[in-house]
């Protein structure tokens, strides 16, 4: 009878982030092939991600709340704006809402309000907004393909209908710029201070038309003094001071996959974008990839993105974990901290429209979350919840062979986690589940189960939550 020996194995799993770019089956088990709705801080898996009730700020009291209202019945929310405003010195910024119908709504950020429709106003198919002050005043330029160009300025809108129908608007230096897509491919720039006037001329507004095959105009971005046009294929930067005559234009980057516009955002020091090949950074010179375990993504052209406290927000839709099942427009949130280059996720909550907040004492981005039908809007949370109920977290290890075909036995699995955790071994083709009460010192799990291939499954119907590293002791059969 031959003798069978096994060895012991210490197994630390390590809580390094999420990898996507690696097979499962040959994965280091430091990395987790999917992590949603946890967070990694210091080693330690948290749930320090959420969405609140859609709040508001308070101009003279900063770090005071208050609720936005709730959207009007029945309204289907296809675009957010953010109005920035002042008035007799205050500030009087407003969120802007554009309704599937075409209507235009509006709400307070520094004040308590209800919404305000706002009269004679159609904004219809999709529509870009850019705050200006025009003739001493505070205003809104809006334009859409399908509507054309609107001035809304406080409760009044003026439609100009000699403004091209654009793609997006944006400000730069005195004048106003924006793209036409299509079979145009365009950039527009009005005359000096006047958003009313693009008349073709030397001295008033014109246009620079692309003849080459980089793809629409899709938005232009304002940023170290240049303007960057980018389009589905490539980033133009135009040098363009008050004298129209000086504008110098020049291609820095041409991208082999599709650009997608509503991706594209001004994140302090860098623009990012989403694109084919995943997110990239531009920092006016070079483009560099970032986000490099962005999950496997559909309908990209749907997703959307905001930029709040040295992080960028993509909501987006993933075809990966039980939680991101269903039907959406973006199922996910995904959550790259810049600085630290790390990323985490938000899953199973449907994001139709995402707006940056960024005013005197204002910092946020407020979401439109859909639910059973209904609109809600949210704003950036850190307690594990959304809107109220506490996220479902999942992370696992990989699911693999740990290098070697003998017959492992798992031993035991201790860690530390401050909150009721349900822990799950996966031996081959079988699952044991095991409830972990909240404790402040260390659980051993005894296991005894033995398979060729492992996994470990964490889960988590608490808000915030703590969970150490786990020390997983194996026995292996050599």
């Amino acid at each position: 009878m031959k003798k069978v020996r096994t060895a012991a194995r210490t197994l630390k799993i390590g809580f390094k982030g999420i990898c996507s770019t690696v097979d499962e089956s040959v994965m280091d088990w430091d990395y987790t092939p999917e992590m949603l709705n946890y967070r990694i801080e210091g080693g330690v898996l948290t749930g320090k991600l959420g969405f609140m009730n859609g709040a508001g700020f308070h101009s003279s009291m900063q770090g005071f709340r208050h609720y936005y209202p709730d959207l009007p019945e029945g309204v289907t929310v296809e675009k957010l704006f953010h109005y920035r405003r002042r008035e007799s010195g205050a500030y009087d910024d407003r969120l802007v809402m554009q309704t599937a119908a075409g209507e235009l709504y509006y709400t307070a950020v520094f004040a308590n309000d209800t919404w305000h429709l706002v009269a004679d106003a159609t904004v219809s198919g999709d529509a870009s907004a850019v705050s200006y002050n025009y003739g001493g005043k505070d205003v809104l330029l809006i334009s859409a393909r399908n509507s054309g160009f609107l001035i809304l300025d406080d409760a009044t809108v003026k439609t100009v209908p000699s403004v091209p129908r654009f793609s997006s608007v944006t400000v730069h230096n005195e004048r106003v710029y924006g793209t036409l897509d299509g079979e145009s491919r365009q950039l527009w720039f009005s005359d000096d201070f006047d958003p009313e006037n693009w008349n073709v001329s030397a001295d008033e507004g014109g246009y620079i038309s692309f003849a080459d095959e980089c793809g629409d105009a899709l938005l232009a971005v304002s940023f170290l003094g240049y303007l960057f046009i980018f389009r589905e294929h490539g980033i133009y930067r135009l040098t363009a001071y008050g004298d129209q005559s000086e504008f110098s234009l020049k291609k820095l980057f041409t991208a082999t996959g599709r650009i997608y516009k509503d991706t594209i955002v001004l994140c302090g020091d860098r623009i990012m974008f989403l694109t084919d090949e995943g997110v990239f950074s531009f920092d006016g010179y070079t483009v560099t990839p970032s986000v490099k375990e962005l999950p496997p993504l559909v309908y990209p052209s749907l997703a959307m993105a905001a930029y709040h406290d040295g992080a960028y927000f993509l909501a987006c839709t993933t075809s990966i974990g039980e939680l991101a099942q269903g039907v959406y427009t973006n199922n996910a949130v995904v959550r790259y901290d810049i600085r630290e280059g790390d990323m985490c996720i938000t899953a199973g909550k449907d994001v139709t429209a995402v707006c940056g907040i960024r005013s005197h004492t204002a910092a946020d981005i407020v979401f439109c979350i859909k639910e059973n039908g209904v609109f809600r809007l949210a704003s950036v949370a850190e307690d594990g919840n959304a809107l109220g109920t506490a996220l479902k977290k999942v992370y696992r290890t990989p699911f693999n062979d740990l290098a070697t075909s003998a017959i492992k036995t798992v031993r035991d699995v201790t860690l530390t986690t401050s909150f009721p955790l349900q822990m799950t071994v996966l031996t081959d083709d079988k699952k044991y589940v095991f409830e972990l009460p909240g404790s402040d010192m260390p659980q051993t799990v005894f296991v005894g189960k033995s398979g060729r291939k492992i996994g470990l499954e964490f889960r988590s119907q608490s808000g915030i939550c703590s969970v150490s590293k786990p020390v997983v002791r194996l026995d292996v059969t050599v």
